[in-house]
C-alpha cells in the first residue's frame, strides 16, 4: 500500500499545517491538518478492508502467426482499479488495459506474432480508494499458455512428391481435389485451362486426390541451423499437412522430439504443437540442430534449413521449399483448424 500523487498532495497539506502550527499556534493545525489526516487514515482503512482482486481470463485456443483472438477478462474485488495485462514477446495486444470500478469485465484483441508457447499474464491490478489517495498493487489471476503454431503454406507438386515417397510411377488421377496456382515442376497436362483463361496473369493447375494412399505412411525428418529453425518448422509443418490431407499417416523426427505415425485432425494438432515448440531455447544462432545420419537416411522427406533457405529432399530429388510453395496463404486458418 502506498500513497498516490493525490495522496502525497494531501500529505503536503499536513506538513504545511504543521509549519503553520509552529508559527501561529495549534489552532491552525486543528483547522487544516486534522481533517487531512482523518481523510488519509480513512482512505487507508478503506483500502485495507477491500478484498484482494482476483482475475480470470478466457482460454486462448492454439493459433497461427497473424491470427487474432478476443480475450475476455473478469476481475473481482472492490475499489477503483487500473488493470494491465502482462503480454510477452511473440504476442501483441490492443486494449489490454482498463480502468474501472471492481468487479468488472473487459475484452481486448490478442494477435499471435511468433511461433512458440507463450505465457500470458498475470494481471497487474492497482486498486485505489474512492478518493484516490492510497493505492495497492497486486498480481491477480493465473497465467495462460498461448500456443502459436508455425505458419503453414500450400505446397505445390504434391503428385511429384508422392511419386518419389511412395515409389509410384504416377498418382492415380481419378478424383478431382482442388485448383491452385501453378508452381515450377507441375506437369502442363494438369493446367486447368478454364480457370487460367479467366485470369490472364496466373496459371492454374488441377490437384487430384490419390485414393490409394490410405494404407501408406511418410516419415519427415527436419534439421537446420539455430538461426533458421522458424523456417524449418514452417516447411516441415507444410509438408506434414500436405501428406495428411493426401491421406497418409505421418511420422515426424526432430532432434528434440519424435511424433509417431498417425493420421487425422488430432494427429495434425500434435504435429503442429510439436513444431511450435521445437527448439525455441537456442542461445546462439550458430548452433546446429541435427539428427543421426541413419535417421536422415530412413526418412522419406528431409527438411533442411540454413541461412540460405530451406530445402526438401525426397528420393534423389532436392528442391528449394520456396520453389514448391504454391501460396503463402494458410489453408488451415481458413478452415479454422487453429480454433
Amino acid at each position: 500500500m502506498k500513497l498516490t500523487r493525490r495522496g502525497y498532495g494531501v500529505l503536503g497539506v499536513v506538513v504545511l499545517a504543521e509549519a503553520l502550527a509552529i508559527t501561529y499556534g495549534a489552532r491552525a493545525l486543528n483547522a487544516i491538518a486534522a481533517p487531512a489526516v482523518v481523510v488519509l487514515l480513512a482512505s487507508a482503512v478503506q483500502l485495507w478492508r477491500t478484498s484482494a482482486p482476483t482475475g480470470e481470463r478466457d482460454r486462448v485456443p492454439a493459433s497461427f502467426p497473424g491470427d487474432t483472438r478476443e480475450v475476455t477478462v473478469d476481475v473481482d474485488g472492490g475499489g477503483v482499479a487500473e488493470i494491465d495485462e502482462t503480454v510477452p514477446e511473440g504476442l501483441d495486444a490492443e486494449g489490454a488495459s482498463a480502468e474501472a470500478s471492481l468487479p468488472t469485465t473487459f475484452a481486448y484483441s490478442l494477435t499471435c506474432v511468433e511461433r512458440g508457447r507463450h505465457k500470458l499474464g498475470p494481471l497487474t491490478v492497482r486498486v485505489r480508494d474512492m478518493l484516490g489517495l492510497v493505492e495497492r498493487t497486486t498480481q491477480a489471476g493465473s497465467t495462460t499458455r498461448v500456443l502459436v503454431y508455425p505458419p503453414v503454406y500450400q505446397v505445390a507438386g504434391r503428385q511429384a512428391i508422392l511419386q518419389h515417397v511412395l515409389d509410384r510411377s504416377e498418382v492415380e488421377r481419378q478424383e478431382f481435389d482442388s485448383i491452385r496456382e501453378y508452381a515450377p515442376g507441375d506437369p502442363l497436362r494438369d493446367v486447368h485451362w478454364k480457370s487460367t483463361a479467366k485470369s490472364p496473369d496466373e496459371i492454374y493447375v488441377t490437384e487430384f486426390a490419390d485414393n490409394r494412399v490410405e494404407d501408406d505412411d511418410i516419415t519427415i525428418a527436419a534439421v537446420g541451423d539455430a538461426g533458421s529453425i522458424d523456417e524449418m518448422a514452417a516447411a516441415a509443418a507444410s509438408v506434414a499437412v500436405m501428406a495428411l490431407d493426401a491421406g497418409l499417416a505421418v511420422e515426424l523426427r526432430l532432434p528434440d522430439a519424435h511424433v509417431r505415425l498417425g493420421r487425422g485432425d488430432h494427429h495434425r494438432q500434435r504435429l503442429l504443437a510439436t513444431l511450435a515448440e521445437t527448439d525455441t531455447d537456442f542461445t546462439s544462432p550458430f548452433q546446429t540442430y541435427t539428427l543421426d545420419d541413419d535417421v536422415l537416411a530412413d526418412a522419406d522427406v528431409v527438411v533442411r534449413s540454413d541461412s540460405d533457405g530451406v530445402t526438401l529432399a525426397f528420393g534423389t530429388d532436392e528442391r528449394d521449399f520456396e520453389a514448391v510453395t504454391a501460396s503463402r496463404e494458410n489453408p488451415l486458418s481458413a478452415r479454422g483448424v487453429g480454433s
